[in-house]
């Protein structure tokens, strides 16, 4: 497949997303993400700029919240377990140059598990070239300044909710919870911080071949699997109950094999329907905006 990747691509599409949503192979992970946001191509057609950039002196003050950040990061693992390890090495060496190649996207916590993620699955320079394309195609101001796109996105996230899983959302209404009180590190960090390491790796094979929207249907799937029967509804009656479980995810509900699977009930939700939500968020902020100036 990788060796004819263009005519996969452009023949074969449909093939490619089903293994993408049935798992893609370990052995051959790293490489696939590569080529799904062709990443791949950047490591050639910018080779030497990911050295210039990693030994660049940097911002001192970004740079000490970095290694702050990197210190705390997935600290578990073998590959950052070690204060002086390649692995914290690496990670500070990606976060520090991509603060350098965009400097008008301030640098946020949300980033390192997402460099560090890729760092266990793929070398410095790669991972680089690979967090650069995440940002650029798939997370799109995600981390500028406000975070307004991503808090865009959570009201979009609720406004799916309201349509397609009303009881949840007046559930939730009831209780005067929303995503954005709990949903942020969710979309942020990739669901990183929130799902077991092997639904991860499940959920990014699908994000690195469909996009944003994966992360809209993990959530409604968790949304229905957590409150779907009345009974949850009535057990999880409070804001703290909603989210403390919001927090701490039951085991049962985040398997990788029945939250993907749960997932796939939501592939109806397309780009298109998004970027309807999208246009009418931004009018209802600068409605806001014009009427508070």
């Amino acid at each position: 497949m990788l060796t004819e990747w263009d005519k996969w691509m452009s023949l074969k599409a449909d093939r490619v997303r089903n293994r993408c949503r049935k798992g893609i192979p370990p052995a051959l992970r790293s490489r696939v993400w590569q080529y799904l946001c062709g990443s791949h191509q950047m490591v050639y057609l910018e080779r030497r700029k990911y050295q210039v950039l990693s030994r660049s002196l940097g911002n001192p003050e970004t740079n000490s919240q970095i290694k702050l950040d990197v210190s705390r990061e997935l600290s578990n693992h073998v590959l950052f377990a070690s204060e002086d390890g390649i692995g914290r090495a690496s990670l500070f060496n990606v976060l520090k140059a991509y603060s350098q190649l965009h400097s008008d996207n301030s640098y946020c916590q949300a980033q390192a598990p997402i460099a560090a993620a890729l760092l266990i699955h793929m070398p410095e320079e790669d991972a680089f070239w690979t967090f650069v394309c995440l940002c650029n195609q798939y997370m799109t101001d995600y981390f500028k300044s406000g975070l307004v796109r991503v808090k865009i996105e959570l009201n979009m996230l609720f406004e799916l909710v309201k349509k397609y899983q009303p009881n949840i959302y007046y559930h939730m209404i009831k209780c005067n919870t929303e995503p954005i009180y709990f949903a942020v590190d969710w979309f942020m960090c990739l669901y990183t911080r929130n799902l077991p390491w092997s639904t991860v790796l499940r959920i990014w094979d699908m994000f690195f071949f469909e996009g944003v929207k994966v992360l809209f249907r993990i959530a409604l799937s968790i949304f229905q699997l957590l409150l779907g029967d009345s009974e949850s509804r009535k057990r999880l009656n409070s804001m703290d109950k909603l989210m403390e479980s919001f927090r701490n995810l039951p085991k049962n509900i985040i398997d990788e094999d029945v939250l993907i699977n749960h997932s796939l009930r939501y592939n109806f939700i397309s780009k298109r329907e998004l970027a309807k939500l999208y246009r009418t968020q931004l009018k209802s902020i600068h409605l806001l905006s014009s009427h508070v100036s």
